[in-house]
Parts: C-alpha cells; structure tokens; sequence
C-alpha cells in the first residue's frame, strides 16, 4: 500500500505546524519523518492516520493507493498506530491485548475465537513473547511492552504502520536492540511503514529512506546514506551527527566549512595549507574509536575521531600542540552544499 500526502499544510492557532508538505512512500517502504521538536513530523503522522486533518485547501490530500481518504476518518483507513507509551490495557493479559482490535470487530467481520487464537500465537511468536501469553503488562519490561503494542497494531491486518517515537521511552541498550529487531520484522512483513524519530541513529539503521523535516518543511527526503554523505543544506548536516565548524574563504568569499570528526586527521607536522593549528584539550579513548578534543587558535572548539591503533601511534597527550587536517568537507552556500 503506498501513501501520498500532496501539498499538506495545518495551523494551530497562529503556529503552522506543516507548511505545503508533499510525501511519497512506497509499497513495503519504512520511511522515518526526522527532525527536531516542532519539525512537524507528528503532525504529518497524524494527518496520514486521519487523527488530524489539514487546513482546508483544494490541492491538500491523503491518498492510500490512488484512493483519496482525505475525507475519512482514522477508524475508516485501515492503518496501525504505535505511540511512544504503549497504551496498552493494563488489566487485559499480552495475549487479549493483541486480540482486542479482532474483538471488538462487527460481528459480521468478527474471526472466530479459534482463528483469533491462532492468529495472536502467530503474532507472539512473531515478537518472540509466546510464552508470555498470560502475563499482564506490569509483569513486562519496557522493551516487551513495546513489541505487545506492535503487535496489537499488526493484529488487524492494517494497511499502513505508524510509528511515533516508539522506543523514545526506552533506555540506550534496549533501543539499540528494538531497532534491529524491528528492521529484521519489517523485512519479514513488509507492510508499509511511517516511523517519526528524532533520534538520528535510529533512522538511519531502520530506514529505506528518511525525510528530514524542519520548521513545518521538508528539507530533504533520501536513502541514509544520500541524507548522511550527500546533505542538502546545512541544517541536514548538522542534524544529523556531530560536526566542526571552519570559516573559509572560497572564490574569495567567507563561507562556513563543515567537516564530521571521522572525516578529519591529527597530525603533528604541517601537511598541507588546509591543516590548522590546535591544542589537545582532552582525550577519550572509550568507545570504537578516540575521541580527541582540541582548541584552535583561534578559539574555536574541534571534535576529531580516530581509530585506536593510529591514537596509540602518535602517542598523543593532553596539552600537546599538533595540526587538524579535512579529509572530506562540505562547504555551504546559502541553499546548497559543495
């Protein structure tokens, strides 16, 4: 099932939350909407759910399909919302949670009791809960619960997944571990999926593509990797990872250098005209790679990673005066990279 949303935009009060907003997913895609508090990216989650609607306007729609469902309601588009907190039923067992969207169904719709058996055992099995079946939700942890929400949404066979923040509750490790658990099931079901985030990491290992959003806009919509390495703007590059900040003058203009910390080398002698001056402030050796935190010249404060065996060949120490050096930069012109 594929969604369109053209030309979105919503208003609360004197705020815009979406200003003019196109999107297209496809069939079996996970996209995740990125971006900041405020971006509009809940906002666009929920207009595709049909839980908000849009400012009116003639060329604003949801399309599902080539179907327009700008109209109807959420209850009527077929799609399984997952929020950050579960809401989950807290006096129904993990396996009535599941079954609860099959049995509150018209009768004439209803499954048997044996098929919506069949079909939650499926499911847990799917989540690799199956033999917390009987278990209320307080007796889980957090990371459970969430896996119970998901498979609650999927129970009703839905055309679309929404996702918003679901593991924004989590600590670090189960996050870390939910992502690739969820990537390995949207692999398996490929349903068509919509995840908001604004966790940077998490969208760029669960995505087929992201759209990173800004202030009610799109400011730019690719694979992982086209976002990361290929940034539209500087907004996009510094969203997404940690990065140094230079002023260069290029074609004799100021313009702004800006260089991620693996992109860059310590050095101790000067290699080339690009190579800048700086003191070791501080050095971080845990982790997969030394995180090296020097002073400019000038001031300004440079982040550099480094791999361990190249930390332990230049001996370097806290207070030692070396040279940073670009291996790859982008150099931003008002709207554009280059």
């Amino acid at each position: 099932m594929s969604i369109e949303v053209r030309n979105i935009s919503k208003s609360f009060g004197s705020f815009r939350a979406l200003d003019n907003v196109s999107l297209h997913v496809e069939q079996g895609e996970l996209v995740s909407l990125l971006g900041p508090s405020g971006s509009g990216k809940t906002t666009l989650l929920r207009i595709i759910a049909g839980l908000e609607t849009p400012d009116p306007s003639q060329a604003s729609a949801v399309i599902f399909d080539g179907e327009n469902l700008t109209t109807l309601s959420a209850k009527d588009r077929g799609v399984g919302f997952v929020f950050q907190h579960y809401a989950l039923f807290r006096h129904m067992s993990v396996f009535e949670n599941i079954a609860f969207g099959l049995r509150v169904r018209p009768k004439a719709t209803r499954p048997s009791d044996d098929v919506i058996k069949a079909k939650v055992m499926e499911l847990l099995r799917l989540i690799q809960l199956e033999n917390l079946a009987e278990r209320f939700p307080s007796q889980l942890s957090g990371g459970q619960r969430q896996r119970v929400a998901l498979a609650r949404a999927l129970a009703i066979e839905p055309r679309i997944l929404l996702l918003d923040e679901p593991f924004g509750a989590l600590d670090a490790k189960v996050r870390q571990g939910l992502r690739r658990w969820l990537r390995r099931l949207h692999s398996e079901i490929t349903v068509t999926t919509v995840l908001v985030t604004h966790d940077q990491d998490e969208a760029l290992e669960v995505s087929d593509r992201i759209v990173v959003m800004n202030h009610g806009k799109i400011e730019q919509m690719g694979t992982p990797e086209e976002v990361f390495h290929k940034p539209a703007n500087e907004f996009v590059m510094d969203f997404l990872g940690q990065v140094n900040l230079f002023h260069a003058r290029v074609e004799g203009q100021s313009r702004k250098l800006m260089v991620r910390p693996f992109d860059l080398d310590i050095v101790t002698t000067k290699s080339s005209d690009s190579a800048v001056p700086a003191k070791i402030t501080r050095i971080n050796a845990a982790g997969s790679a030394v995180k090296v935190e020097l002073t400019s010249e000038a001031g300004d404060a440079i982040l550099v990673e480094i791999p361990h065996d190249k930390h332990r060949g230049l001996n370097l120490k806290v207070g030692d005066a070396v040279f940073v050096s670009p291996r790859e930069s982008k150099v931003f012109f008002e709207d554009y990279a280059i």
